[in-house]
């Protein structure tokens, strides 16, 4: 995108107090002519982070982040440079400068994808309190889903219809390129477009500006799949996506959020008087502990019995590197956590939360349920087993003791068991290295785009261990250049990224590019790259 004048940018600064934007998220204290406040970017107890009003910048002692009005929003919105200008321009009043055609082109395509969402999301609303079809009214009577609830959250109802919502957008006046690019309708064979959500409650996702960016459509009779989303689109990546964090946010008392099975789940949640509740597409992503960790030291996940060991570590994973603390809260006696408020009180949940504890102890306890204990021993053993095998060694240990404890066999028994039955996985060779700079600059540009791209690919594949599987299928070890990143890709993938510690080649890479949003984009491009047939180095 063009750039932005440096008058209008020193006036969207001017007009932004840097105080008054920090104390919509930390308790800010004058001392003299500076403010301090606990940082919103990393959990803390004590003040480290200091504002300068007369510069108007930030600087925190503690993760070392600083900026000024700008650098603040792109952290607190996780947006790029000009979208927290837009947002700042918007919040003092100001019109954004003219930009290329180009830019003028896409700004507008992005607009029209709000509109359109900001439509659909109305639309669905009063079908749902207006409409002939009182299936969705039906569904949330039947889980207490009061009108307030329905209202907070835009909570809406599309029809068994295949066209219904495409017709109203067209005679609303957007076009077919439009409707599709936002996410709302799809294209058949014969390119005619069609709903994406039939028979189905919507959910808005909403983001901290407002905008409807997506959303999140779950099924009203167990023949549907239980949720499906949007997708990506100009204005939503969905490994982006946090749902209701905007209401957490806002709402929220202590620094604990709670993570819903679902977006249905989560409002059901809120509406028994827990508004710190977020629910995500899919899988927890880097991007969206990201989001989180800005608001939140504790995650307390609500967990279904059907909820795997190998899940539960990914998340283990990444809230480890984002220093925020996990508990597990299972749901044993419902099939969600909407179904258990529906049998149980308040209270009854509350104790539920109080109570979540280790999340392998949570996930142990939870494949022994379905057991007998006298009759089933060795069944409850293999599950044990099965799931203990996916953790890295060091943590492993720890939890065979507790394991053979909780089966009363001896931890010998467990543990030649284990071995039995699962081999472990290859060392990785510290005999691999990095290149050195010498050896970069003489090497083919050619070459220096295929280290690139392994090298993002391998923060990709960190970032989003759920991916391994696929990409693993797609690109083969001697594809990559280097011995030392042909290594780690080797050892990421023979471990699904569950590594009890990082390689020092490996925090290189990732410090690297520690500033970088990697997409499902752009691990495709890097496969396109290092799959091209030349002539590789051997190093």
């Amino acid at each position: 995108m063009a750039r932005l004048p440096e008058e209008f940018i020193s006036q969207v600064k001017a007009a932004n107090d840097i105080v008054d934007l920090f104390r919509a998220y930390a308790d800010v204290q004058k001392r003299g002519r500076i403010y301090v406040c606990c940082c919103p970017f990393h959990s803390e107890k004590t003040p480290s982070c200091t504002i300068y009003p007369d510069n108007a910048s930030f600087y925190c002692f503690g993760c070392h982040v600083g900026g000024d009005v700008i650098k603040f929003t792109m952290l607190t919105d996780n947006v790029n440079y000009i979208e927290a200008v837009k947002i700042l321009a918007q919040r003092c009043g100001m019109a954004l400068p003219a930009f290329s055609p180009q830019d003028r082109q896409e700004s507008h395509f992005r607009d029209k994808c709000y509109e359109i969402n900001r439509e659909t999301a109305n639309f669905y609303y009063q079908n749902l309190l207006h409409g002939s079809d009182k299936t969705g009214l039906r569904y949330l009577k039947t889980f207490q889903i009061r009108p307030e609830t329905v209202k907070k959250y835009a909570v809406g109802y599309a029809p068994d219809d295949w066209q219904i919502l495409h017709y109203h957008l067209r005679q609303k006046g957007y076009s077919d390129t439009e409707i599709l690019a936002s996410g709302v309708c799809m294209k058949n064979q014969n390119d005619k477009l069609y709903d994406t959500f039939r028979n189905r409650i919507l959910f808005p996702v909403v983001d901290f500006r407002g905008n409807v960016t997506g959303f999140g459509a779950g099924a009203v009779s167990q023949a549907q799949p239980p949720e499906i989303y949007t997708g990506n689109t100009p204005v939503s990546h969905q490994n982006q996506t946090v749902f209701s964090l905007h209401i957490a946010k806002k709402e929220m008392i202590s620094k604990t959020l709670i993570l819903a099975e679902n977006y249905f789940n989560a409002i059901a949640i809120y509406q028994a008087g827990f508004p710190n509740v977020i629910a995500v597409p899919d899988i927890l992503t880097f991007y969206q502990i990201k989001a989180i960790r800005q608001y939140a030291e504790e995650l307390i996940i609500l967990s279904s019995p059907a909820m795997h060991c190998g899940e539960i570590q990914n998340i283990r994973n990444l809230c480890g590197q984002a220093g925020i603390s996990l508990r597990i809260a299972p749901v044993q006696d419902a099939f969600d956590s909407a179904e258990f408020l529906k049998m149980h009180d308040t209270e009854t949940f509350r104790n539920l939360l109080g109570n979540a504890g280790d999340a392998v102890q949570a996930v142990l306890q939870n494949s022994w349920e379905q057991f007998d204990a006298e009759q089933d021993k060795n069944q409850m053993i293999q599950e044990s087993i099965e799931i203990l095998s996916k953790l890295p060694p060091l943590e492993r240990e720890v939890y065979m003791t507790e394991t053979a404890q909780k089966l009363e066999i001896p931890v010998e028994m467990l543990q030649s068991q284990l071995d039995a039955n699962y081999q472990p996985k290859k060392a990785y060779s510290n005999k691999s290295r990095s290149l050195s700079k010498e050896e970069l600059s003489v090497l083919p540009k050619r070459n220096q785009k295929k280290i690139n791209a392994e090298q993002q690919l391998l923060v990709y594949l960190v970032r989003y261990p759920e991916d391994i599987s696929h990409i693993r299928k797609q690109l083969s070890p001697e594809k990559l250049v280097t011995d030392a990143d042909r290594n780690l890709y080797q050892l990421i993938c023979d471990n699904n990224g569950n590594l009890p510690e990082y390689p020092t080649e490996l925090k290189k890479i990732l410090l690297k590019y520690q500033d970088f949003d990697f997409n499902a984009q752009t691990a495709a491009d890097c496969i396109t790259v290092l799959n091209t047939t030349q002539k590789q180095v051997i190093l």
